[in-house]
């Protein structure tokens, strides 16, 4: 016992159990056991803490994917359920006409905060790790601090471009495929990111629209759209008659099969909206899917004029200005001499 007592007085190390104490209970060396235990300890903490940034990351990465899955989860922009009703094929049906573009926006969001997430995590951790072996992070803060700020300054528009992107996404305010207005250009969404959304065009140009400059967005390709059909016709036409045809026209069309599964609501005979000298305007409308509303104008505006010509209400051979000679508008003779043709 006295000599237990008295080699444990000897012991160069502190008190417990630690590596300085094993060391010295295997080797007996009092510098190795003071250097290795020092070295030792402070390879435990940085696995240690190592271990707990992975941890912790791991954490908030299944937290992360989790909210935003139920964030981005499609929840149909106004009439959705109306949609689904109508269509009665429930959500496979829905996912046909608005995309579903949730796994993918969770994607896209989750990368991008995960990896926010990673750095900050093991930033912290590096700090931690210098401070286990001493070093003044006064210096190193400081410097951040002011690094910081200088690039919060110097990339305002980049931070707005990003940010803006998120809410986009989260949002769902449009995605790819889908035809967009965002002001300054109008197409289609060939790719989008968190900085710039990339439109084509009609005419086949491809625009690069930063996400901050968005200020507003009109989207023709979610849920359904309202398809309007404007016919012009002669001042002399008959418009109840013309009403009568173009209303069984529209009914008609609903009817047909290849159509009717894209029609949200009946058809709408809204009659004269627009009278001039040269023409009476009359409006249909007609509620379809977005998927297939221009498909749908063309073939309602193809079989209105057919139906009206058919039944002799529009007339090409006799549309346009009538001509009238000069001579004869002015009271004298057809044939004179220098007479010149006019139009009225």
């Amino acid at each position: 016992m006295e000599l237990l007592a008295a080699t444990e007085e000897a012991s160069p190390c502190e008190a417990g159990f630690n590596s300085c104490s094993m060391l010295w209970s295997i080797t007996k060396s009092e510098g190795f056991a003071v250097d290795g235990g020092a070295v030792f300890d402070k390879i435990g903490q940085v696995l240690l803490i190592v271990l707990a940034a992975f941890f912790l990351r791991w954490l908030v990465n299944r937290a992360i994917g989790r909210i935003i899955k139920q964030v981005t989860s499609i929840k149909g922009p106004q009439s959705i359920a109306e949609l689904a009703d109508k269509l009665g094929s429930g959500n496979a049906r829905r996912d046909e006409l608005l995309g579903d573009r949730s796994e993918k926006r969770a994607e896209t969001l989750t990368g991008v905060l995960q990896h926010v997430a990673g750095i900050v995590i093991f930033s912290v951790a590096f700090m931690l790790v210098l401070s286990a072996f001493n070093v003044n992070l006064a210096p190193i803060l400081a410097s951040a601090g002011i690094a910081g700020i200088a690039i919060g300054f110097g990339a305002q528009n980049l931070v707005q471009d990003y940010l803006a992107g998120i809410f986009i996404l989260i949002e769902d305010q449009y995605g790819v495929g889908d035809n967009v207005d965002v002001g300054d250009a109008t197409g289609t969404v060939v790719d989008m990111g968190l900085r710039v959304t990339t439109l084509r065009s009609l005419d086949g140009t491809l625009w690069y629209v930063r996400n901050g400059q968005i200020l507003r967005v009109g989207n023709s390709s979610q849920s359904w759209a309202y398809v309007v059909v404007d016919t012009p016709l002669p001042p002399t036409a008959d418009i109840d008659r013309a009403g009568e045809i173009i209303t069984q026209v529209a009914e008609g069309f609903v009817e047909d099969e290849e159509w009717s599964e894209h029609i949200l609501k009946e058809p709408e005979y809204l009659g004269p909206i627009e009278m001039t000298i040269d023409e009476i305007k009359v409006r249909l409308g007609v509620r379809t899917t977005s998927d297939k509303q221009w498909a749908a104008g063309r073939e309602l505006r193809l079989r209105v004029t057919e139906a009206l010509r058919a039944a002799g209400i529009i007339d090409l051979g006799s549309a346009g200005r009538i001509y009238v000679p000069r001579t004869v508008a002015n009271g004298g003779a057809a044939g004179a001499p220098g007479a010149a043709g006019t139009t009225a």
